[in-house]
């Protein structure tokens, strides 16, 4: 996947609802591209302004270790990767090149959905090696980000914790969390 490096759009307003306003080169990719600003044509730039894609996927695994000892709990669950919050503070940005993915517009606007995440966690409660150690939901990106309305895989998550009576905490900003309080 190419990287891209491209500037805002050239009149200099900020895209509401966009915590980035560039796509940073992918500091993984063999290849980059940048805007011409002196090109006549169409200004790669307007694409920053492209709606978000949510792209379904069907992941290996959902819990994944925390080995930060400043951290006191072991495990965390994201159902989503990239976040349409788009906090331009967001310490996750970085996790999207890994996927060939800019650190800027693309974490925001290019959302994997691991739609196979109520499964896998059900699974992952259901071996008998599991000592029943409190996850969190969100360790990385926000699990009540505006992709929970649709898809609902936050719900599902609690629910499978209530159902193996598992601990759970959930890191948030948003007031979708209120929806799921019958089950918290």
């Amino acid at each position: 996947m190419e990287g891209t490096n491209s500037l805002p759009p050239k009149s200099n307003t900020l895209q509401k609802g966009r915590g980035a306003q560039l796509n940073t080169a992918n500091r993984f990719s063999k290849h980059t591209k940048a805007v011409d600003e002196n090109f006549d044509g169409i200004d790669e730039a307007d694409d920053l302004a492209a709606k978000t894609t949510f792209l379904p996927v069907q992941a290996r695994t959902i819990l994944n270790p925390v080995p930060s000892p400043d951290i006191p709990l072991l495990w965390s669950a994201n159902p989503y990767q990239g976040c349409e919050h788009g906090c331009i503070y967001c310490y996750a940005r970085p996790t999207h090149e890994y996927l060939g993915y800019s650190a800027g517009i693309d974490f925001e606007s290019k959302i994997q959905v691991k739609l196979n995440s109520p499964a896998l966690l059900r699974a992952a409660f259901s071996k008998p090696t599991w000592r029943g150690e409190a996850i969190s939901l969100s360790g990385n990106t926000d699990c009540y980000q505006p992709a929970e309305r649709t898809y609902g895989l936050t719900r599902q998550l609690l629910e499978a914790c209530l159902l193996f009576g598992n601990p759970v905490g959930v890191i948030t900003k948003n007031a979708l969390i209120s929806r799921d309080t019958d089950i918290l």
